[in-house]
């Protein structure tokens, strides 16, 4: 390994036993029931890991976790890689059919679900036909990290800090799924970079609101406090009416989030009506972004919260570009490359870099599976597309570079739509869409078309003031006949993953 691998050859188990020794009555997470300290936590897993060895969970196993957010979560997310095993947890909302794809794609040596859950978790373990165990955790279980239901004790192995920690599905939204491994020195990176990154203290409390299926969750989350001795606070699962509620009442100091969310706890704010308190928070890492109009509302109720933007990939591991805690959040621009970042590039059709002001693909440079992903599980032809030379990640994230270093998103490859010759970016045209106060939310695709080549297509919400004829002028003065769609669409929702990205390719 380099020597500028902040790594260090440590697993996450050495991480936690670290913290448990430094600041072992200090808190580690706190929910609705209180606070367990980091020695706690330690004891806890200590516990868990020993009884999960003693039902096969050990090295190169998987165990295929369908939990909301609880300390059960945390504790088998680190507990099952202490072993030499691999952790894939999945939307514990799934439906048969993602289930089943899940349980098929590793062969799970055990599962564990909730009450509400298990029957459909069943069924889908059943159609796999393998031979999967299925613990179902009682309600005081997800708070105790107990699971009875598990075998007696055994020695449990010492895991290996190559070895795969975590497995993640990606590129969810417009594709079918992928499997991204992690290893320990993968986490162990993240959260090495990220609280260095992002001026993360020992005081902060990290906000665990995203679903835990998602690298939000598992890198940007809860792997900081690992490094920094501060504290996780968790919700079960995101809520846009509690957001700001939930964040004071637990102390939350720091939060990372995609754009979606953020709006959708805006706008029920709004809704309510009042002034909003958001408590401690200082300050919110965000990917994507919000409209014109969401920010002017935005920094008028929450004034107090630093925000800077963030852009990572799972496949990148974490946080890549980024803004500074020093610097003022222009909403404009990502930021600049990260501390511990080998290398970007971005890349144009020829294969060459472009210069500054022209977009290019974003590509990035470190090391599969300290770095970079190590890969895709079971898919190696497509890693090896995604990771070319064995070094550098092609993101298909096209972007441009400003001379002063910062880099704008100009929006996935695949949601260029190039209508009558010209380039328009889905990305850009949804921010300037959705400041339309006609709607309450949009997402734009395309469609076939004889004479342009392609079509816009504007899949709105609508409010009830909304008509399809008011929109288009509304959208011919405000972005111009180039940014006015060819097609409406009405929703009374749009499909979303777990972290709040719309499905495209569900939107019909």
């Amino acid at each position: 390994m380099p020597t500028t691998d902040v790594a260090a050859d440590r697993t996450l188990l050495e991480l936690l036993g670290h913290r448990a020794s430094t600041c072992s009555a200090e808190p580690a997470i706190v929910d609705a029931d209180g606070t367990i300290t980091w020695e706690r936590l330690a004891t806890d897993v200590a516990a868990l890991r020993a009884r999960l060895a003693g039902s096969g969970a050990i090295d190169g196993h998987t165990v295929l976790v369908a939990l909301p957010n609880t300390r059960l979560t945390i504790a088998l997310w680190l507990a099952v890689p202490a072993n030499g095993a691999t952790v894939q947890v999945v939307d514990p909302d799934s439906g048969l059919l993602a289930l089943e794809r899940a349980c098929a794609a590793t062969a799970p040596a055990l599962a564990v679900a909730t009450d509400a859950n298990a029957a459909v978790l069943a069924d889908a373990i059943h159609r796999t036909g393998s031979r999967t165990r299925l613990i179902v955790a009682s309600t005081d279980e997800l708070r105790d990290a107990n699971l009875d239901q598990l075998g007696p004790a055994a020695a449990a192995p010492d895991p290996d800090p190559d070895q795969i920690a975590s497995l993640l599905p990606t590129s969810g939204t417009s594709g079918a799924p992928k499997l991204v491994q992690l290893t320990h020195r993968n986490l162990v990176a993240a959260a090495e970079r990220l609280a260095r990154n992002g001026g993360y203290l020992p005081s902060d409390r990290h906000y665990l609101c995203s679903p835990f299926f998602h690298t939000n969750a598992q890198a940007y989350i809860c792997a900081p406090p690992l490094i920094t001795g501060g504290s996780i606070a968790i919700v079960p699962r995101f809520s846009a009416t509690r957001w700001f509620d939930d964040a004071r009442e637990l102390g939350v100091t720091v939060a990372s989030m995609v754009a979606p969310p953020m709006r959708m706890a805006l706008l029920k704010a709004i809704e309510r009506g009042g002034d909003i308190d958001p408590g401690p928070l200082r300050a919110v890492h965000y990917g994507m972004t919000l409209s014109a109009a969401d920010w002017t509302e935005w920094d008028r109720r929450v004034p107090q919260i630093h925000m800077r933007q963030i852009y990572g990939q799972t496949e990148s591991v974490t946080g890549v570009l980024g803004g500074a805690p020093w610097e003022i959040d222009d909403r404009a621009t990502i930021g600049r490359p990260f501390l511990g970042v080998e290398g970007v590039r971005l890349v144009g059709d020829d294969g060459q870099d472009v210069p500054d002001g022209l977009p290019g693909e974003l590509w990035v440079k470190g090391i599969p599976g300290l770095t970079l992903m190590l890969g895709y599980h079971r898919q190696p032809d497509t890693t090896a597309e995604t990771v070319v030379d064995g070094r550098w990640l092609r993101t298909g994230d096209q972007m441009i570079r400003h001379p002063g270093g910062r880099f704008e998103f100009r929006g996935r490859a695949m949601h260029i739509i190039r209508r009558g010759g010209e380039n328009l970016s889905t990305y850009t045209l949804e921010a300037d869409l959705r400041s339309c106060p006609l709607i309450v939310d949009v997402a734009v695709t395309s469609c076939a078309d004889d004479t342009l080549g392609a079509a816009v297509v504007a899949h709105v919400i609508p409010r009830r003031d909304f008509t399809e004829q008011d929109f288009l002028v509304w959208c011919r003065d405000n972005v111009g006949k180039r940014g006015t769609p060819d097609h409406v669409r009405r929703h009374s929702t749009f499909p979303r993953t777990g972290s709040g990205r719309v499905i495209v390719r569900d939107l019909g």
